[in-house]
């Protein structure tokens, strides 16, 4: 339950990252998707990172996977829900729809955390798509966060698997969003399950 209340616990983190080399690094603009590195996690799922990002720990507590370049200004992290308990708590609570999709119900919810934690400025509409053969929803979100002087942009991406419900999340600045784009779109169609 902690991993669906929890997902914006990164923004505390954000304000204690520091300063790293990054000379050996290739800067966001300069990378290729070839050169992308693949990620095991737990067992359970792949996701392929850019090499200008590194592995942390900080963002949100509740991720399962979390990269980061601080001078680039790009953050990634996956959270992984088990669907069952997903559906069980949310349905307690009186605040599933039984109406839409478990995918739907994850997305909307989520959204709704959002919405409670930060002022959002502009959202996309949601794109269905398959990813890998799996149920994907996605949604870009513009907004502000207490603490932080910018607006953020975030690319969010929802994952049915048989098993789990995933929310690949990337943001940016604002102003570093269309350069960071092809890269956070090509990091979540990499997503693939391994069992």
């Amino acid at each position: 339950m902690k991993k669906i209340v929890l997902p914006l616990l990164f923004l505390v983190g954000l304000s204690f990252t520091s300063c790293i080399d990054f000379k050996t690094k290739k800067s966001g603009s300069e990378v290729k998707i070839e050169d992308f590195n693949t990620v095991n996690v737990n067992e359970d799922y792949q996701i392929s990172i850019p090499p200008f990002m590194t592995g942390t720990t900080g963002l949100n507590e509740e991720a399962s996977l979390q990269y980061q370049n601080i001078r680039e200004e790009a953050y990634t992290i996956v959270i992984d829900e088990p669907k069952d308990e997903f559906v069980q708590i949310f349905k307690q609570m009186g605040s599933y729809d039984d109406n839409l999709s478990l995918l739907e119900n994850y997305r909307n919810i989520q959204l709704q955390f959002f919405e409670q934690r930060m002022q959002i400025n502009d959202q996309s509409d949601v794109t269905s798509q398959k990813i890998n053969g799996l149920d994907a929803e996605s949604v870009e979100i513009d907004s502000n966060v207490n603490g932080i002087d910018e607006e953020l942009s975030y690319f969010l991406t929802f994952v049915e698997g048989p098993e789990n419900v995933y929310m690949i999340m990337s943001w940016t600045l604002k102003d570093k969003k269309e350069n960071h784009r092809t890269i956070f779109e090509a990091i979540a169609s990499s997503f693939g399950l391994i069992r």
